[in-house]
């Protein structure tokens, strides 16, 4: 029994002499402790008892108390604290220590990505703006995430002058943008809010208003240009001849693309004999003006005077 005494209270000097190397030792300086809680460990104490962060952080205090300093750095970077960023970390402390001073700057915040986000056309409540500043995101994901909110629906801001110029330039292509685009327009404007090129998406309704038409129209679109520019000086003189507007006349209009061939476009003069051959053109003060000058003449040619 003797022996097994000695050999238990060895082991238990051993023991007490491990806890004891890892315990913090008295500053000979100042007679001191050092500050278990300071530095990288600073908001223990404020947050053992969090009611998110708190399980955590507690056993993280443990470890400190008992010596283990090994054990508590483990457990800090595997702690969801140690996963947010330092401005993150700073306006959750802040929010706990000083609640006046955290609105002030929350309220500051607030204003300011408000401001940035309605230039884009984006919005969102308080509460989820509050989530954003207290984890720390960075205004460009902040952007990033509520873009996918966007849609041709209730479009403002940056959105709605994007949507605005996506309109017109597939009309002067001869589209409806929202019916011939419709399942495409929400994802390009979600990506014009992101940063991407809107000409990069006229230049998408120029190719697609390309097809069936002659190589030299194909080549005027690639350079930018629009059907309406195109075909302007062609849709005027028929519109001239039909006495309607120009734009009442369709991009597509049979007479209109006849303007262009294969090999070359049709000169003014030959445009216009066309477009009085067509039905429409009957029906025109221009026709019956014709019509009776032409009748006029035969009766002077035989001499009838009108």
């Amino acid at each position: 029994m003797a022996e097994v005494d000695e050999l238990t209270q060895s082991k238990a000097k051993a023991d007490a002499a491990k806890v004891a190397a890892s315990m913090p030792k008295v500053n000979p300086k100042t007679g001191e402790l050092p500050d278990l809680f300071a530095g990288k460990f600073g908001f223990v104490e404020a947050l053992k008892n969090d009611p998110v962060y708190g399980v955590e952080i507690q056993k993280i205090y443990d470890a400190l108390i008992a010596g283990n300093s090994a054990l508590a750095e483990t457990l800090y970077r595997k702690s969801k604290w140690a996963q947010l960023d330092e401005d993150a970390q700073d306006a959750y402390l802040l929010k706990l220590q000083n609640s006046n001073l955290y609105k002030e700057r929350l309220k500051s915040w607030t204003i300011r990505i408000k401001r940035q986000l309605a230039t884009k056309g984006l919005k969102a409540d308080d509460a989820t703006l509050e989530k954003y500043y207290i984890d720390g995101i960075d205004d460009d994901t902040i952007i990033d995430e509520l873009t996918t909110g966007v849609s041709a629906k209730g479009a403002a801001g940056e959105a709605a002058n994007a949507l605005d110029i996506l309109r017109t330039t597939a009309r002067a292509n001869g589209f409806n943008l929202d019916k011939d685009f419709g399942n495409q327009v929400d994802g390009w404007l979600q990506r014009i809010s992101r940063g991407e090129n809107i000409e990069d998406f006229n230049r998408l309704i120029r190719q697609q208003a390309k097809l069936g038409l002659p190589e030299k129209v194909g080549a005027l679109l690639d350079e930018g240009l629009d059907l309406s520019n195109i075909y302007a000086p062609y849709r005027n003189t028929m519109a001239a001849l039909l006495e309607v507007t120009p734009d009442s006349i369709n991009l597509d209009d049979p007479i209109l693309r006849s303007a262009y061939g294969q090999d070359k476009e049709m000169s003014i003069f030959d445009f216009k004999r066309a477009v009085r051959k067509d039905p429409r053109w009957q029906y025109t003060d221009n026709a019956r003006e014709e019509v009776s000058n032409i009748a006029l003449g035969v009766l002077r040619d035989f001499g009838f005077q009108g």
